[in-house]
């Protein structure tokens, strides 16, 4: 335990702000009410961790063969995203005025230029659906896409404002690429002024505890084993912020379905991404992606980039 969180700590020294990355939150802006809300978002966020403000928008780059020999039509575009970049920096001072804003708009496509940012700055905000996203789809295809692809944290920022105190929720279980998930879920929590949900979900073997138990397995030994887990995973991150109360919950069932649960009331869900990228790939796994669709909170995705250092780190303590 000693070497794990010796690992631990000399891994988030140097890697909570990696070298390279500026001390910036970025949000997406496309004109949307969805994307004003991850701007009022990110805005709070920044000013919660002391880092500047970048609101980004992809100027739509004209269909190929569409003439525009007087460049009427890109005036016009460049016009509608000035506009909705104003509101955007408006719609941020009103949250916090003396923050440091930044503007960019460029001629890209969206899921590129925020994927391109989130290769620099800390953290990405974008809302579920930008204009033209169809009410019934849970995730339009630029968050999917950022989700899937970004280089830094990713917010989905969904629904309207948390109840006041409502607590930060993350999922926990026993891997090293879980160490910055669950430290940054105590940090989320810590500038909130609020507690910790900690939650593990499994699902118990052989169908019934009765049928279980039948063949001399104890459903309860093997949840006490994954408490035992998730206490370790936890006092490994809690000193840090030995303020944030917390509560651990084991609880039998799809993590996926357990953490949309859980985060009925939650200010945040902090969940990590793990499918492919543990073989270098790309992808969220299947957990982190039904999460991030169904969740009714906003969902901070950590991306495990940082989990080879935390864990080579620890194996050296």
């Amino acid at each position: 335990m000693g070497a794990d969180r010796a690992g631990l700590d000399r891994a988030l020294r140097r890697f909570t702000v990696p070298f390279g990355r500026s001390n910036v939150v970025v949000a997406g802006v496309d004109g949307s009410e969805s994307a004003l809300r991850a701007v009022r978002w990110a805005a709070e966020e920044a000013v919660r961790q002391g880092a500047e403000l970048r609101l980004v928008h992809a100027e739509l780059p004209l269909p190929a063969g569409v003439p525009d020999l007087r460049g009427s039509a890109r005036r016009a575009l460049h016009d509608e995203s000035t506009g909705w970049m104003h509101d955007a920096v408006v719609t941020a001072k009103e949250i916090a005025p003396r923050l440091e804003i930044q503007a960019r708009v460029e001629v890209n496509t969206a899921a590129r230029f925020l994927e391109q940012e989130s290769e620099t700055v800390s953290l990405v905000a974008v809302g579920p659906r930008g204009i033209g996203g169809f009410s019934g789809l849970r995730l339009g295809s630029v968050a999917v896409a950022l989700s899937e692809r970004s280089r830094c944290p990713v917010a989905i920022v969904k629904g309207e404002q948390p109840v006041p105190d409502a607590p930060v929720v993350v999922g926990v279980h026993g891997t090293p690429a879980n160490w910055f998930v669950v430290d940054r879920a105590f940090d989320e929590a810590a500038v909130r002024g609020t507690s910790l949900v900690a939650v593990h979900a499994w699902i118990p073997p052989l169908g019934t505890e009765e049928v279980a138990a039948a063949v001399g397995i104890g459903w309860s030994e093997l949840d006490a084993a994954r408490a035992s887990v998730v206490a370790q995973r936890l006092a490994s991150c809690a000193d840090r912020h030995p303020d944030v109360p917390v509560e651990r919950h084991v609880v039998h069932g799809s993590p996926a379905h357990q953490l949309v649960k859980f985060a009925e009331h939650a200010a945040l869900l902090v969940v990590g991404s793990y499918g492919d990228d543990r073989l270098g790939g790309t992808g969220l796994g299947s957990t982190s992606h039904a999460v991030v669709q169904h969740a009714p909170s906003s969902v901070l995705l950590i991306r495990p980039g940082l989990a080879g250092q935390i864990e080579n780190a620890g194996r050296t303590a």
